[in-house]
């Protein structure tokens, strides 16, 4: 089954201080959330389905975290052998005050079938 819609923040879509290319990085991060707002994807997957590179999605993430949009967790789990970190996980808020949710839940969060990313088109 392919994922047919995502949520996205309603408070992101006036957000007068949100530029549209990091509006739109937002909306492929809410593509890969789970239902608690957790989401995991690497900045090459997030360029990839934009269409953009991961240089330009490292600067909307940047404008995304100061805007309070993105919530960067601890990851969980194993550092590959030969990697810089372990891979990014992140917190999607829904509303301004929102907290992620405590680690416990974190670990067994899953990200259901319904929710599977979209095809990447290259």
């Amino acid at each position: 089954m392919k994922m047919k819609y995502s949520i996205v923040p309603a408070r992101a879509v006036s957000d007068p201080r949100l530029p549209f290319g990091a509006f739109r990085t937002l909306a492929v991060l809410c593509c890969y959330t789970s239902s608690l707002g957790i989401c995991y994807p690497n900045q090459i997957t997030i360029g990839d389905v934009r269409g953009v590179t991961q240089s330009c999605v490292a600067k909307h993430m940047r404008k995304l975290r100061e805007l309070g949009y993105v919530v960067d967790l601890v990851p969980v789990g194993k550092k590959y052998p030969r990697a810089f970190k372990r891979g990014n996980r992140y917190f999607i808020p829904t509303f301004k005050d929102d907290v992620p949710p405590p680690l416990e839940v974190i670990r067994t969060d899953i990200l259901a079938t319904e929710r599977t990313p979209p095809d990447v088109h290259i």
